[in-house]
C-alpha cells in the first residue's frame, strides 16, 4: 500500500501545471501590463498584444538583469511573424527586463519569481481606474458606440463598449 501511495504521488508530481501569466506589449504608450508581476517558479510568461493591439513597430522583450545562473533573454518582436514570445524562468529571483529601442520612453517591466507556496495573493474588488484610452492607445473621456480600455492601479485592463 506505501508503494502504491508513493508511486501515486510521484506521478502526480510529474503532471503538475504551472500558471500562463500573459503581460501585454503596448506600442501606444510604450509599456508592459502589467509592469511588475509576481510568479511561482515552474509558471510561463507570455508577452502578447496588449488588449489584442498587434504592435505596429519593433519592440525587444530583453533581459536587463537577472538571477545568477538564470537563461537571458533577447526576442525581437516584429509583425506580422511575432505575436507572442513565452519564457519559464529555472531560477527563483528578480527578473528585470526591457524593450531596448524603447528605453528612453520608459518601456521597462520586472518579475519576481519565488519557490515554494509562500505567494500572497491579494484578492481586492477596490482597484482604481487609472485611465481610459481609445484603441490607439490614446487616453480619452468615455463615449458612447466607442470601443474603450480602462487601465486600473491593480494592473487589470477591461475592454468594454457602451452601445446605444
Amino acid at each position: 500500500m506505501k508503494k502504491l501511495i508513493l508511486i501515486l504521488l510521484i506521478l502526480s508530481s510529474f503532471n503538475s501545471k504551472g500558471t500562463i501569466h500573459k503581460i501585454g506589449v503596448w506600442g501606444g504608450y510604450y509599456q508592459f501590463v502589467p509592469a511588475s508581476i509576481t510568479i511561482q517558479l515552474g509558471d510561463t510568461l507570455q508577452w502578447e498584444p496588449f488588449a489584442g493591439l498587434l504592435p505596429m513597430m519593433l519592440h525587444t522583450i530583453t533581459s536587463s538583469n537577472i538571477p545568477v545562473g538564470a537563461v537571458s533573454f533577447d526576442q525581437v518582436w516584429q509583425m506580422p511573424a511575432d505575436t507572442f514570445f513565452q519564457y519559464i524562468p529555472q531560477v527563483a529571483g528578480l527578473y528585470e527586463y526591457v524593450c531596448t529601442p524603447h528605453i528612453p520612453n520608459g518601456m521597462i517591466g520586472e518579475f519576481t519569481v519565488i519557490t515554494g507556496n509562500t505567494a500572497i495573493q491579494e484578492h481586492s474588488t477596490n482597484k482604481e481606474l487609472l485611465k481610459t484610452t481609445d484603441l490607439l492607445g490614446r487616453e480619452t473621456k468615455p463615449k458612447k458606440n466607442t470601443p474603450l480600455i480602462d487601465i486600473y492601479d491593480d494592473g487589470t485592463v477591461e475592454k468594454r463598449i457602451v452601445i446605444e
